[in-house]
């Protein structure tokens, strides 16, 4: 029977009994209960059908308790179905087999590099101690097929384990497959079922949640514990200017236009510690497609000019830090990475953008691609000489601003090619801090007894920038941790 058509038909009851008065009669209650209980018991209750929340929702159940997911909308939307699907592991089977040499200890040392040594080192230890054993769990519990390991730029290396996505993202990919495990254990996911209090006892231990669904405000009680699971803040405009700063909010979203905070609204009021608020992860975009342009940014070629056509930053730059600026630096936060045919993947850059339907402009001269791109011509054109003769005199770095490419390639081979970008926010790093059982902490750094959170909903893990497929592989890390925790509480529960 499908658990959506149940959920709905118990609610409908409660609510038509309610309505007429026969509640309080013990006929008639006793007939209610039988449609359905007062309140709905579980052990766990996960809020958030993401990577994290499934994750969770599939561990849970493989430990012998009763989940159930709530998610918001009305089907998974998160920021995963958005992802290439990648994670961030050392000392994998797929490692091992590939002869990648790696340790527990090195990429310990190197997500807190990354993290400018702000990353709670705990957190990091669990994520690096776990992450091995819980890519190979994909692989054998949930059916995921990742493509074979490459060797890439530090920090990545070979660690980056891509899901194998097929015709749709790796991120969709990995959305299905967890989706499929939890139909195959038949645990329910209630859609349309938002979370919108806490619910606690006088000890202020959380024991469920008040959520509100297509019926009402129902109540869902946990034996164990709740999972929060419904990702960062990145959606939310009024957090992003409340907690980051007015340019922050004007960044143009990379991700799910869902994460709202719940991770904060949820927590703040049990007294939270709330971490790392200001930190969130920014790449280019082109909002009205999604189309990335970050290989052009990264290419070591042309220049960035804003919609006046002056140049606005060090090219030489990483995409996250051009992308994270250019609100501050442009009121429109546009601008263009403009190229030449020296670049020899530009090629792939508009077959790219040509397949996402993305506007794009390209001119045998530096005068026509402006004309086409709407770029002041005189503007645009003393932008290029003035780099050029920058780079023929070995003097980049006495432009305004400075260019610190290492090895500079002057921008003169025709065609030209201009590509329009916005700066984007990914996702946001701050939240309710956790431990390394997934449990929020109080501000006295207590665990709050029955409040867990994971993913993108969790704070701590990351500062300033993370390694590549590191958020996927938290989300898995700590999801799996979370459900482990409440099972340990149920079954202690039971012996007393």
């Amino acid at each position: 029977m499908d658990p959506e058509i149940t959920r709905r038909g118990m609610m409908k009851a409660l609510v038509v009994a309610a309505a007429t008065g026969t509640v309080g009669s013990a006929a008639t209650a006793a007939e209610a209960a039988q449609r359905v209980p007062a309140t709905q018991v579980y052990d766990a209750i996960i809020l958030g059908a993401g990577t994290a929340g499934l994750v969770a929702a599939v561990e849970a159940y493989d430990q012998g308790i009763k989940p159930v997911v709530l998610e918001k909308m009305d089907l998974p939307s998160g920021n995963t179905i958005y992802a290439l699907g990648s994670l961030n592991a050392c000392c994998t089977r797929m490692q091992k087999q590939a002869g990648i040499a790696d340790s527990k200890d090195e990429l310990f040392a190197d997500m807190m590099k990354i993290s400018a040594g702000q990353a709670d080192p705990t957190l990091t230890r669990t994520y690096v101690e776990h992450i091995g054993d819980d890519v190979d769990w994909l692989q054998d519990t949930i059916g995921v097929t990742f493509l074979k390991l490459q060797k890439l730029p530090y920090p990545r290396l070979g660690r980056i384990h891509r899901v194998d996505g097929g015709s749709i993202t790796g991120g969709g990919k990995l959305i299905r497959l967890l989706l499929a495990a939890c139909k195959k254990r038949n645990i329910p996911i209630l859609y349309n079922t938002k979370a919108v209090e806490l619910i606690t006892d006088k000890k202020m231990a959380v024991t469920g949640v008040r959520a509100l669904t297509e019926d009402g405000l129902v109540e869902f009680m946990a034996r164990g514990g709740v999972i929060i699971a419904t990702g960062g803040f990145s959606a939310n405009r009024e957090m992003l200017c409340s907690y980051m700063g007015g340019a922050t909010s004007r960044l143009a979203l990379r991700g799910s236009p869902y994460l709202t905070g719940e991770n904060i609204s949820l927590t703040k009021p049990v007294f939270a510690k709330l971490v790392h608020l200001d930190q969130f992860h920014a790449g280019p975009i082109v909002s009205a497609t999604h189309a990335n342009p970050a290989d052009a940014l990264n290419s070591g070629y042309g220049i960035i000019v804003d919609v006046r056509g002056k140049r606005i930053i060090d090219e030489a730059n990483t995409y996250v830090a051009k992308a994270r600026a250019l609100p501050s630096l442009t009121p429109e936060n546009m601008a263009y990475q403009l190229v030449d045919s020296s670049w020899t993947a530009v090629r792939k850059m508009v077959d790219k953008f040509t397949h996402l339907n993305t506007r794009f402009y390209q001119d045998d001269t530096v005068e026509g691609l402006a004309k086409k791109a709407g770029l002041p011509v005189e503007a645009v054109v003393a932008s290029v000489k003035g780099y050029n003769d920058a780079v023929k005199s070995g003097r980049l770095k006495d432009l305004n601003p400075p260019c610190t490419y290492k090895n500079p390639f002057a921008m003169d081979k025709s065609p030209f090619y201009a590509f329009p970008f916005e700066g984007g926010i990914t996702a946001t790093f701050g939240g309710p801090k956790i431990n390394a059982n997934a449990q929020v902490v109080t501000w006295e750094d207590r665990p709050i007894k029955g409040l867990y959170a994971a993913g993108n909903a969790a704070g701590g893990l990351f500062f300033s920038d993370y390694i590549g497929g590191s958020q996927l592989g938290a989300a898995t890390v700590f999801g799996r941790i979370a459900s482990r925790h409440i099972a340990k509480v149920c079954k202690k529960n039971k012996k007393v």
